[in-house]
């Protein structure tokens, strides 16, 4: 049995293909996510929110339903991550958080940009927006 090699240029004519795609690496993770350290750190390119939620927090759940209502409204950069307050007390005391329904902006060396307490979909948007400085005066 005879084995038939096709030359690359040759099947490329043969195809009429001129070009063959490349690969591209996969995106980085968005939307709202379970946190998990390697699911953070392969968001590190896009802006990254936790928010400490507890199962038995009934705030937390309302802004759970709130966000997962909303999902659609939350920009394509985003990755927020529903973070266990109960589980993850290492990231409790890195960003200083002391009680559930905290949310926490965080850039992507994780230092924290913003922190705020409670809220639901709107307050997420609205703390993504970046903070203006205030003008200088110039007397």
């Amino acid at each position: 049995m005879k084995k038939m090699l096709i030359a690359l240029p040759m099947l490329s004519a043969f195809c009429g293909l001129t070009t063959f795609p490349v690969l591209a690496a996969a995106p980085a993770p968005s939307g709202y996510l379970p946190y998990t350290p390697a699911a953070f750190e392969a968001a590190r390119g896009e802006r990254r929110v936790l928010f400490f939620h507890a199962t038995w927090c009934p705030t937390c759940k309302a802004a759970d339903t709130d966000i997962r209502a909303k999902l659609s409204e939350l920009p394509r950069d985003v990755a927020l991550f529903k973070t266990d307050y109960d589980k993850e007390a290492a990231l409790k005391t890195q960003y200083g958080v002391t009680y559930q329904h905290t949310f926490v902006l965080v850039d992507s060396a994780g230092k924290a940009l913003k922190k705020w307490n409670g809220g639901s979909m709107a307050d997420v948007l609205a703390n993504l927006k970046p903070v203006n400085p205030k003008p200088v005066s110039t007397k």
